[in-house]
């Protein structure tokens, strides 16, 4: 069974009936309710052997991602990360140095964002390293922006950059080493959450649908889809690439716009804005764009027809691939 399908299955029955829910599963957070700022709850695992390997990634950089994937969460959701706790499966040998190294990282991460980490847990793993980190922050009341709010005919943004943190993980995988690809393989191992980015979109009243790119750009984007009950519109030529991404690609023999449409774990930011507040988001956006920190595009448009998922060409011309982006068979 796929990741989302057994998702569905073992939740369809979960009660979401709370008063102070105000969004429950299905959404980068949990979302409860507080009178001055609601709380935003997230967990993410990360798995050797699935989402890792330490071959290629070591244990301090382990650490600074495996809380940077929950930060980028929080910035989903246009929130303010506040604290966060761990829970760790140890297999036996692990030099308990290298866990250090490993808290180190995200130590340094947590005091980039001004995260405390308030408690966890640890025991025993016979088949491997794991981590689970469950983060808790904040969002003004009522202004956290969830996958659903897109309506036809809204542009669709991204920020920063697509396609890097794959190209970093084939760059490992076929030992493609250099200054060239220095940047990919950092996207890889040691991504940035788009905390600055997120709250000022929220800020801005503006946005009407946002989540973080993890799965892949097509894949992430067709969940604003469906939890919208709209379809979207792609044009492959303004997707953001990076100088030499295209060039890396093809010597390593991999279509760049499949990188970049179907790859994961770039966590930017994947977000809808009303078509008639567009130009306006744009002005803004250029007057902020030094404290905001990263580049932002217009890629596409949301559509009408719920089942529409189009990425074409400057010509028009119809791109299709034979999967979406990442997803766990369960």
């Amino acid at each position: 069974m796929k990741e989302f399908e057994l998702i569905k299955y073992l939740t369809n029955e979960n009660s979401q009936n709370c008063d102070l829910l105000r969004m429950g599963i299905g959404d980068d957070c949990a979302v409860i309710k507080n009178k001055v700022d609601d709380w935003l709850v997230t967990t993410d695992a990360l798995f050797e052997g699935v989402h890792f390997d330490l071959s290629y990634t070591p244990f301090y950089l382990l650490g600074r991602k495996s809380l940077s994937v929950n930060l980028s969460d929080i910035a989903a959701m246009g929130g303010e990360p506040l604290f966060y706790t761990i829970a760790l499966g140890i297999p036996n040998g692990v030099n308990p140095e290298n866990l250090k190294k490993m808290y180190d990282g995200m130590n340094d991460v947590a005091s980039l964002y001004n995260v405390a980490m308030i408690g966890g847990d640890t025991c025993n793993s016979q088949s491997g390293l794991a981590l689970s980190i469950t983060l808790i922050g904040k969002v003004p009341a009522k202004k956290a922006i969830l996958r659903k709010g897109a309506l036809s005919g809204d542009a669709i943004y991204i920020t920063g950059t697509a396609g890097e943190a794959a190209l970093g993980f084939n760059c490992f995988q076929k030992k493609r080493t250099g200054s060239d690809v220095e940047r990919f393989l950092k996207r890889f191992n040691d991504p940035e959450p788009r905390i600055k980015a997120g709250k000022w979109l929220m800020s801005q009243n503006i946005v009407t649908s946002m989540i973080d790119i993890s799965d892949g750009l097509s894949q992430d984007l067709s969940h604003i889809a469906e939890d919208s009950k709209v379809g979207f519109k792609i044009y492959a030529d303004n997707l953001p690439l990076s100088q030499n991404f295209c060039s890396v690609a093809r010597e390593l023999d991999i279509d760049p716009l499949k990188l970049v449409l179907t790859g994961g774990e770039d966590y930017e930011l994947l977000f809808t804005v009303r078509k008639n507040d567009a130009d306006r988001f744009e002005a803004l956006f250029k007057k902020n764009k030094d404290d905001i920190g990263c580049l932002i595009t217009k890629i596409g448009e949301i559509t009408s027809d719920k089942d529409e998922r189009l990425i074409v060409d400057k010509k028009g011309n119809l791109i299709t691939f034979d999967k979406t982006g990442f997803e766990h068979n369960i």
